[in-house]
């Protein structure tokens, strides 16, 4: 695991994700396959810098309706991606990993919603793993450090956690002013630390976007 961090990386792997979780291409199937490729290229390079130089030519343009406009109170933002054939559109909320205290495989926390009535929590990751293997995440929480046993989402870019974000608002989870979280990897572990301020405004706002029944 590299010991240096390059803090642009969990920020366009994050953006990434949301094209890649989602699996719902922003403008056309040949884009979705385009993007997905270049992502599976960029994955396999070793280096963390010639990395990011491979990830950021993946970024669509800066007025891709998949990218929100940001603000200095959008701290968590609201990431609508139309189907292209007219079907329900992907969203999401997502917050970046502290870079400074985050291993640079993690990008952050997302949570969106789910075809059926519901959301999906996920941690995003830089670096892959295989499709729908399982992963324990341990969870600090102070006094106590749960251990979570997350599933790989089905690309391999995200790890599902077995909770709802109504867990942040009981407790001992409602005092965390930020997830401090350990993926455990034979390949190494990840730890990563994610801001959880303005959550709750966030969360108000996805729920109004998300499936009522």
């Amino acid at each position: 695991m590299a010991c240096f961090r390059f803090g642009a990386i969990p920020l366009i792997a994050l953006i990434l994700s949301g094209y890649l979780l989602s699996g719902i291409p922003n403008a056309s199937a040949q884009q979705q396959t385009d993007i997905s490729e270049g992502f599976a290229k960029c994955k396999v390079i070793a280096d963390d810098q010639t990395r990011l130089n491979c990830l950021k030519k993946l970024l669509p343009s800066a007025d891709s309706a998949a990218i929100p406009a940001q603000s200095s109170q959008d701290r968590w933002p609201l990431v609508v991606t139309p189907h292209p054939g007219g079907g329900r559109e992907a969203v999401s909320i997502m917050r970046t990993a502290d870079t400074a205290r985050s291993d640079p495989d993690l990008a952050g926390l997302m949570i969106r919603c789910q075809e059926k009535p519901g959301f999906e929590v996920l941690l995003a990751l830089v670096r892959p793993f295989p499709p729908r293997a399982p992963r324990d995440v341990v969870i600090n929480l102070g006094s106590t450090r749960p251990v979570l046993h997350a599933e790989v989402s089905s690309l391999g870019t995200g790890l599902v956690l077995p909770v709802e974000p109504a867990i942040f608002t009981t407790e001992p989870w409602r005092e965390l002013r930020e997830l401090d979280v350990v993926i455990k990897d034979p390949e190494g572990e990840i730890h990563g630390v994610i801001p959880l301020d303005g959550l709750a405004p966030a969360m108000a706002e996805l729920s109004a976007r998300c499936p009522s029944g």
